[in-house]
């Protein structure tokens, strides 16, 4: 399987395995730099798989604090569907700053009326459960377990 960090910088690592794009934050975006790399991966992948591809947005960690750029392109990004088998939010943030992101993410997938499947996961092995039944819907075939090793792969900085 050929993995591949897009972007990568202090606040994000992003990358792409055949139809998985990972997301892994270190901290909120407080400026727009990092979501526009993110809707490149999105849309080189999509294309390249005819939109039947996932998205694993991984929170690690960092202070859910949102300028309202950032916020209205987050919302401008959920409207554009990229990920046609779903988006898993995977948040392992814990406390408030958690639940602040949550809810930033929730109210944004509200706001973007999107049909697309998402679901929010405070938990690494639901999420990827989950975005591995997403997976048995797509073009390539994935075993769990490459799954959550590419996602951890991500993750680990």
């Amino acid at each position: 399987m050929t993995e591949e960090v897009l972007f990568e910088n202090a606040t994000a690592r992003i990358a792409a395995a055949r139809n998985v794009v990972v997301a892994a934050w270190a901290d909120a975006p407080r400026t727009t730099v990092e979501l526009r790399e993110f809707e490149k991966a999105g849309k080189r992948v999509s294309t390249q798989f005819e939109k039947r591809a996932v998205f694993a947005n991984v929170i690690l960690s960092g202070t859910p604090s949102f300028s309202q750029e950032v916020r209205d392109e987050v919302t401008r990004l959920t409207r554009t569907p990229m990920f046609h088998l779903g988006t898993a939010q995977i948040i392992l943030v814990q406390g408030l700053a958690g639940v602040a992101v949550r809810a930033f993410l929730a109210t944004s997938f509200i706001l973007s009326r999107t049909k697309i499947p998402n679901k929010v996961f405070g938990d690494l092995d639901f999420g990827v459960d989950w975005l591995h039944g997403r997976l048995c819907e797509g073009p390539v075939e994935w075993k769990r377990d490459a799954v959550y090793d590419f996602v951890k792969r991500c993750i680990d900085r």
